[in-house]
């Protein structure tokens, strides 16, 4: 979070900066902001936008841009406005008072704790315009493929699983060893099935899981749509009593899953809202640059137009990097 503030703070450092208690009025753009006794020495309106403009004018107008957008898109609801809060408390409980917290949300260009919601509140909004347009790019043959190949119903299901357990201050080799010897013994667990011992017997004996291995390695019924893709597909190959020929290798460790019974697929209906979601952020995963897609395609979709010449060849040249840089 504070990485991000600081992305976003230099921008508004500058003009934050520029509000006071005693403002003035400056109606033309050749009106003197800056006065000296040389008056070939004074600095006009103009002067200062076009520094301001050439330094940070893109960024802020960006903002500005987006905000204007995506206030009329979207109305504040009681879930944006939770959000905020949630985001700007969790900044809060870094600092001992409120003064540190203030003194630090200043230094970043912030006036008060209200311009730092609006800035969570765009985010919040940007991201909404993001799942939006990631919902454009998916068919119905996307979500009956991906229902028909992926969704199943809920899955009774047993584990063994022997865990890596490995420590920072192991050196490399010693990370091997030790992942080579869960290995080792989770096909050994495996050998054992093979030769006839229960299911339960082998968890008692190998499984590093505490919660289920005196229970003869129950995982109850579970949803699919909330395992991993590796699990899921291990179980949804398992014939329904047989169990996994090889160890998994899973970001728990190493597992062996016993199959015991399957519930009835549900309906497309019923988990149609999730196969979206998933498929959105397969998409983004895929292709990041696709959050700028986004943002291009509202502007666009509300017909903007940067009338100063400079700051219109500024936002195609940001979005062109954008949109055409490598991929870190």
């Amino acid at each position: 979070m504070k990485k991000t503030l600081i992305v976003l703070g230099t921008v508004l450092l500058v003009f934050g900066s520029l509000g006071c208690e005693k403002k003035t009025e400056l109606k033309g753009g050749e009106d003197e902001l800056v006065t000296f006794k040389d008056s070939k020495l004074n600095i006009s309106t103009n002067d200062l936008y076009e520094k301001l403009k050439d330094k940070y004018g893109i960024n802020f107008l960006i903002d500005m841009i987006d905000t204007n957008i995506l206030n009329k898109e979207y109305e504040d609801s009681d879930s944006i406005n939770d959000y905020v809060n949630i985001q700007v408390n969790s900044l809060r409980n870094y600092y001992k008072t409120e003064t540190e917290f203030l003194e630090y949300i200043n230094n970043y260009g912030y006036k008060n704790v209200d311009e730092l919601k609006e800035y969570f509140k765009l985010n919040y909004k940007r991201n909404l315009v993001v799942k939006d347009y990631l919902k454009t790019l998916i068919s119905d043959d996307d979500i009956t493929n991906y229902y028909n190949d992926k969704i199943t119903g809920d899955i009774e299901a047993k584990h063994i699983l022997v865990e890596v357990k490995t420590t920072d201050s192991m050196t490399e080799d010693e990370k091997r060893t030790t992942k080579e010897d869960a290995l080792k013994k989770a096909k050994e667990a495996i050998t054992k099935l093979n030769e006839g011992k229960t299911f339960e017997e082998v968890s008692k004996e190998y499984s590093d899981d505490d919660a289920t291995k005196n229970n003869g390695g129950s995982m109850g019924f579970v949803n699919t749509l909330d395992l991993d893709d590796v699990t899921r597909q291990e179980l949804t190959k398992l014939e329904v009593g047989k169990y996994s020929s090889e160890p998994l290798e899973t970001e728990y460790g190493y597992e062996i899953f016993l199959k015991v019974s399957v519930k009835d697929k549900p309906k497309l209906e019923e988990v149609k809202t999730h196969i979206i979601e998933t498929l959105t952020d397969e998409k983004l995963t895929k292709d990041s640059k696709l959050q700028y897609k986004a943002m291009e395609y509202i502007r666009d979709k509300y017909e903007f137009s940067i009338k100063d010449e400079d700051l219109e060849i500024y936002y195609e040249n940001t979005m062109n990097n954008l949109l055409n840089s490598k991929e870190s």
